[in-house]
């Protein structure tokens, strides 16, 4: 209980940083700096608890987002051609699945962290490209044309199944 009170603390102050940030910093650049700062929060503080599953989620990002090059329509930050942003945003997202899906349970929560991780995808893609302006420089078709996940066919299926494989993958491995 310590521990979630001392990174719940931390979170508050990174969360009131980057909204301050956000007044005069491209927003994916606070998202790269914030998300980053809470994973390494969480590692600090948990250590080993996070460590397996946030190395496994690394690699699913790094194999993304050096497979489809990101190239968003303002500034990009990059390394060699991997775009930081999704590469950052997908590591975060997917530790933050695995934590949830760890404390569920449920009989089926596979299935219901999988509803779920869709529910949140498709909010955060919304709100993302509607709201914060956050958007791919290409023509992509979004998903079944509804305004959201911009790319490819094989992206689309990706950014669908990436949250259920994943925790497929770090059960499989036994990752704790």
């Amino acid at each position: 209980m310590r521990k979630i009170k001392k990174f719940s603390s931390i979170a508050i102050l990174l969360v009131l940083a980057a909204a301050f940030a956000a007044l005069f910093i491209d927003i994916k650049t606070i998202l790269i700096i914030f998300l980053t700062s809470l994973l390494f929060v969480g590692y600090v503080i948990y250590k080993e608890k996070i460590g397996q599953e946030l190395l496994v989620a690394f690699l699913f990002a790094a194999f993304i987002t050096s497979y489809y090059i990101y190239e968003y329509t303002t500034s990009n930050i990059l390394l060699g051609r991997i775009n930081l942003f999704p590469l950052i945003s997908w590591t975060f997202s997917l530790v933050l699945l695995r934590e949830i899906y760890e404390r569920m349970r449920n009989k089926h929560k596979i299935i219901l962290i999988s509803l779920f991780y869709l529910f949140v995808l498709f909010i955060l893609e919304y709100l993302g490209f509607y709201l914060a302006g956050i958007r791919l420089n290409s023509n992509f078709p979004s998903l079944f044309g509804s305004g959201i996940i911009h790319a490819p066919l094989p992206m689309q299926i990706f950014y669908l199944l990436a949250g259920p494989i994943y925790l497929l993958a770090t059960d499989y491995l036994r990752v704790k």
